[in-house]
C-alpha cells in the first residue's frame, strides 16, 4: 500500500488486514518501489500523487525492471483524469471502504485467469508463505552498508527465496524508517520473524549464525 498520508494508509492497510491480507505499507514511490524490489507481490495499491514521484511513475519503472510480472495493480486517487496506465484500474477519493474491499477482491480472485500488469503491482500476499521476515538498514553512501547488503544477499543466495522476506531499507532517502525497529546505526540487519526480534549490527562478514537461525526455523537451502 503506497500512500503518502499517514492517515489514510493506515486506515487502509487496517481495513486490509482486518479482511485477512498480509499489507506492506510505504509512505512514497520511492519507498514503494524498494519494496518491490525486495519482494514480490499480488496486488499493488498505489496513491497517484505524491511527493518525489507518482504511483505511476512507480509501476513503470517496476515494469521496466521487470519487478512485478503477474502481479496486479490498482491507483486511488482523488485527480480527474488519470492516462499514464490506460490499463491499470483506478479508483476515486473519498473512498467507500465496501466499495474499495470489493475491488480489492475481484482483482485477486481474477489475478491467476488474466495477465498482470506487465512488471507493477502492490500485494496481498499470505504471511504463511514466508517463515522469516529480515530488514536490512542501510546508509547507501557507506562502504559497510554496501558490504552488509552484499553479504546478505550472498548466503541467502542458498536458501528457497520464497520462504525468505527481505526487505532493505535505505535511511539516507527515509531517515525515520527505523524508528519503530530502535535504529540508531548502519548497517543494522533486524530479524522480525520468528519472535523474538533479533539485531545484528555490522557487515555481516560472518553469516554463520544467521544460516543456522534459517534452518532452525525450517528454511530450505536451495539445490
Amino acid at each position: 500500500m503506497v500512500e503518502d498520508q499517514d492517515d489514510v494508509r493506515l486506515m487502509l492497510v487496517t481495513a486490509l488486514e482486518i479482511e485477512g491480507y498480509a499489507v506492506d505499507g510505504a509512505g512514497n514511490a520511492l519507498e514503494g518501489l524498494r519494496r518491490l524490489k525486495a519482494s514480490r507481490y499480488d496486488l499493488i495499491l498505489t496513491d497517484y500523487a505524491m511527493p518525489g514521484g507518482t504511483g505511476t511513475w512507480m509501476l513503470h519503472e517496476a515494469a521496466r525492471l521487470g519487478l512485478a510480472d503477474g502481479s496486479r495493480a490498482l491507483i486511488i486517487t482523488a485527480h480527474p483524469d488519470v492516462r499514464e496506465l490506460a490499463d491499470v484500474e483506478v479508483i476515486t477519493k473519498p473512498l467507500d471502504v465496501d466499495s474499495f474491499l470489493d475491488q480489492v477482491r475481484r482483482l485477486l480472485e481474477g489475478a491467476n485467469d488474466q495477465p498482470g500488469l506487465a512488471g507493477a503491482a502492490v500485494e496481498q500476499r499470505p504471511v504463511s508463505t514466508h517463515k522469516v521476515d529480515i530488514v536490512l538498514y542501510i546508509n547507501s553512501a557507506s562502504p559497510s552498508s554496501v558490504l552488509a547488503q552484499t553479504n546478505l544477499e550472498r548466503m541467502l543466495s542458498h536458501f528457497e527465496a520464497a520462504q525468505v522476506k527481505i526487505t532493505i531499507v535505505d535511511l539516507v532517502q527515509d531517515p525515520l524508517a527505523g524508528e519503530a525497529d530502535k535504529i540508531a546505526s548502519t548497517p543494522t540487519l533486524v530479524m522480525h520473524c520468528p519472535e523474538p526480534k533479533m539485531w545484528v549490527l555490522g557487515g555481516l562478514r560472518d553469516t554463520e549464525i544467521l544460516e543456522e537461525v534459517l534452518r532452525a526455523c525450517g528454511v530450505g537451502e536451495s539445490r
